[in-house]
């Protein structure tokens, strides 16, 4: 998750990280709302922006996903060589490359 344990994240800021519009970014984040997944805040400095944290359970399914995402790599380095680890790796970045355009 971009957001990750950052206490909050301006809204511009999340878009600029994922790489897609404001639009988009808050169409995501109604969605995490009603999961109570995120909450979101006035920034003082600006009263146009919006700033986003996670809430306690969002964290909760942040840490869970992190877990999955480690056992994972562990369960594929017990299975693969580092050459082949090496190439998946590869593989998976050009995929993400070629999704963004």
């Amino acid at each position: 998750m971009a957001i990750g344990y950052e206490e909050k994240i301006l809204m511009s800021e999340l878009a600029a990280r994922l790489e897609v519009t404001k639009g988009a970014v808050s169409q995501l984040v109604v969605r995490l709302e009603t999961k109570q997944l995120v909450t979101r805040s006035s920034y003082p400095h600006d009263s146009r922006a919006v700033l986003i944290s996670l809430t306690e359970k969002g964290k909760e399914a942040y840490t869970a996903h992190e877990e999955v995402h480690l056992q994972f790599y562990d369960q594929l380095r017990s299975r693969l060589s580092r050459q082949e680890i090496e190439i998946f790796e590869t593989c998976i970045e050009k995929l993400n490359e070629f999704l963004q355009k």
